[in-house]
């Protein structure tokens, strides 16, 4: 039993970067996405004060289609973290249940990044 666990522990630590780097990832996406925000809120304030009708009406569409773009944005956020840790409990249960399948398909995944990290050195 406590070599299982030193396997999942040695996995996990294998797993741990690309959960980082797939975090990083999401955080730059999601900051460029509230640097946007941020613009077009600043662009609305700063075209407030202009009384023509046309204008009001565009702006208030554009207040209309980013608020529902922050609820997209949150909503979306919740979905992946929702996946996520489905994914996490659904991991860690077969796992538990089929350690050899698990360490055959981390080594294979290991192979397998092995090998493209060796022909993508090589060019």
């Amino acid at each position: 039993m406590n070599s299982n666990a030193n396997v999942m522990e040695t996995v996990e630590q294998a797993i741990q970067p690309a959960g980082e780097a797939a975090s990083a990832a999401a955080r730059a996406g999601s900051r460029e996405f509230r640097n946007l925000i941020a613009d077009v809120e600043d662009l609305i304030k700063r075209i407030a004060h202009v009384d023509d009708q046309d204008l009001a009406r565009a702006r208030a569409k554009l207040e209309s289609t980013l608020d529902a773009a922050k609820a997209s944005l949150h909503n979306g956020k919740e979905r992946v973290k929702t996946t996520a840790r489905h994914a996490a409990v659904n991991t860690d249960e077969y796992v538990h249940s089929n350690p050899w399948s698990a360490i055959g398909i981390a080594a294979a995944a290991g192979a397998a990044i092995a090998v493209l990290l060796s022909t993508r050195m090589h060019r």
